[in-house]
């Protein structure tokens, strides 16, 4: 049986020799506020090594969702989950996620492949 442990690693240091430095935002709701009318949301910044891309000329369709002009793919490492609240800054413009894809023969998580949307 494969030892996808070891590619899960592999895939680490790659993202970490050739991807870079991206940002996941994790959004906390926050309370509602009756005085002011407002709820204050909350986040957690952390850093993760991640490759963005842009989607094949002519892809139109991802998992089931529209791709639209801007949308690129991101690949970040397994080594935290996300969630499909969370956010991604990638050089100062922060994404919102429309899909997450999750590379996990036998179990074992190796990478997400992310479609992100400014």
């Amino acid at each position: 049986m494969p030892n996808y442990s070891k590619s899960a690693a592999s895939a680490l240091k790659l993202l970490t020799k050739f991807g870079q430095n991206v940002t996941r935002r994790a959004y906390t709701i926050g309370t509602y506020d009756p005085a002011t009318g407002l709820v204050t949301n909350t986040y957690a910044d952390t850093t993760r090594k991640g490759v963005l891309f842009d989607f094949a000329s002519g892809q139109t369709l991802e998992r089931g969702t529209l791709i639209q002009t801007g949308d690129k793919r991101l690949y970040v490492d397994a080594s935290a989950t996300i969630s499909p609240q969370d956010h991604f800054i990638v050089d100062t413009i922060e994404y919102t996620i429309v899909s997450i894809g999750e590379l996990k023969p036998a179990g074992t998580s190796i990478l997400f492949d992310i479609h992100l949307r400014t």
